[in-house]
């Protein structure tokens, strides 16, 4: 299974990482920087200073980022607002780097952009698409560090955009500086949140794909990401009626098939539209008296499209009240029902269909990062010197939904090439803040 879901993710490939650094000078960078993470319905800004000992201090600010903006009709509305947050963050914590910056060399910026593009260079990308509910027509074809930049010297910031990477890479980045002297080298970073990616280090000899841009070749490796997200295969991929459903009424009908069953974007509605189903089946023994989809005086949030979010998926995972009542609770918030409205038959189905989906996403993930770690070299041959396969993780799926590394270990025991030995040399290093403070530390290895 994986080496199909491999061949199939590596035809899709959409972005190459060219870089003229390694993971081993990570921790032996020393310095200030910011960094920007767009990848979701949050942006993300911080400073970052590194202390050259596997330790770093950070300011952080996350924003909401308005409905409006995310489908503007032109792309300075996005990046306006994006330098804006930078602007607050630099005058908030660090008016003296702003005016000591303007008289000598600019404070420097990685740009963490988790969208389809086409990399041209360290601070260079093409944007191909937008995905997760973002669509702003008028960036595509075009060069989103350059729209940044623009954007950044229209307020006077003494700031210069000097790497361009996607949160995975920025995930791989940050484990990379604080592991200690001797660690297993990370080979693997991957994202399970919002969205979902994974990239790994592949040999330059190794790649048939044509490199656009400038890159050193001295290294012998670049980040390569998979873009997995982007699989669309549903020869490979599960594909329900509520996957179809999904897919129809999402920003982008016919792609990212593999994300809308993985990421925390999608799996509420998932939730959502497998509900919506049970309540037409059985309307007299669930969800009765919720309305009906089309219906314009309905009273809840079942018949609303993308009203529900993901987290709800963790609840039932962990609730071992009685009658689920902690559940039924998260239940009449999500759905705006009153508590006593919600039946312990309605909690017990959301319960069995919300573990089915979580699990899925899950296993799915799983085989994805199995298939690329047999891509990247496979479990290390057992020897003195061997460390094991070190793999940086990031998101909120990952990190808040109970079981989720559970069910993926699962996958990797039942894959030739990996099984009960080699899961057990797999470690998923929980890396929180990747994708930003990642973003920081290339910016000074670029600068």
């Amino acid at each position: 299974m994986p080496v199909g879901v491999l061949t199939r993710i590596t035809k899709g490939v959409e972005k190459v990482s060219c870089t003229q650094f390694g993971l081993g000078e990570a921790n032996e960078r020393k310095g200030f920087a910011l960094a920007v993470d767009l990848g979701g319905t949050n942006l993300r800004v911080c400073s970052v200073e590194l202390y050259r000992d596997t330790t770093y201090s950070a300011k952080h600010l996350k924003v909401a980022i308005p409905r409006e903006i995310m489908v503007a009709s032109h792309s300075a509305m996005l990046f306006s607002f994006i330098a804006a947050q930078v602007k607050t963050l630099l005058s908030t914590h660090h008016a003296d780097k702003i005016a000591q910056a303007s008289n000598q060399e600019p404070l420097t910026l990685g740009f963490t952009f988790s969208f389809p593009i086409l990399q041209t260079g360290l601070n260079s990308g093409t944007l191909l698409r937008w995905t997760k509910g973002f669509n702003i027509p008028d960036a595509i074809g075009k060069d989103i560090c350059h729209l940044l930049q623009i954007e950044l010297t229209l307020l006077g910031l003494p700031v210069k955009v000097a790497a361009l990477i996607n949160d995975a890479v920025g995930t791989m980045m940050l484990r990379a500086y604080t592991l200690p002297p001797g660690s297993a080298r990370t080979m693997i970073g991957t994202i399970f949140g919002t969205g979902t990616n994974g990239v790994y280090l592949e040999k330059i000899s190794n790649i048939t794909k044509r490199l656009e841009g400038d890159y050193d070749k001295t290294s012998g490796e670049m980040f390569v990401s998979t873009d997995w997200g982007s699989l669309n295969d549903t020869e490979v991929l599960p594909n329900t009626s509520f996957d179809v459903e999904l897919d129809k009424f999402s920003v982008n009908p016919g792609f990212q098939i593999f994300e809308e069953r993985v990421s925390g974007m999608f799996l509420g509605e998932l939730l959502r539209l497998a509900l919506v189903v049970l309540q037409a089946s059985a309307p007299s023994e669930c969800f009765s008296g919720w309305g009906a989809e089309g219906d314009p005086h309905y009273v809840s949030s079942l018949h609303k499209r993308w009203s529900i979010d993901s987290s709800i998926l963790s609840i039932p995972e962990s609730d071992s009240t009685l009658n689920l009542q902690v559940l039924r609770n998260v239940m009449s918030v999500s759905f705006d029902r009153h508590v006593t409205d919600i039946t312990l038959k309605e909690a017990r189905a959301t319960k069995i269909i919300a573990h089915a989906i979580g699990k899925r996403a899950a296993r799915l993930a799983g085989v994805a990062t199995a298939a690329v770690i047999l891509k990247s070299g496979g479990i290390p041959k057992k020897n003195p010197g061997n460390r094991g396969v070190d793999i940086a993780v990031d998101g909120s799926l990952i990190e808040l939904y109970p079981g989720f590394e559970q069910y993926m270990r699962e996958v990797f025991r039942e894959i030739d090439g990996i099984g009960d030995a080699g899961e057990k040399e797999i470690q998923l290093a929980m890396t929180k803040h990747g994708s930003s403070i990642g973003a920081a530390i290339t910016s000074l290895l670029c600068s």
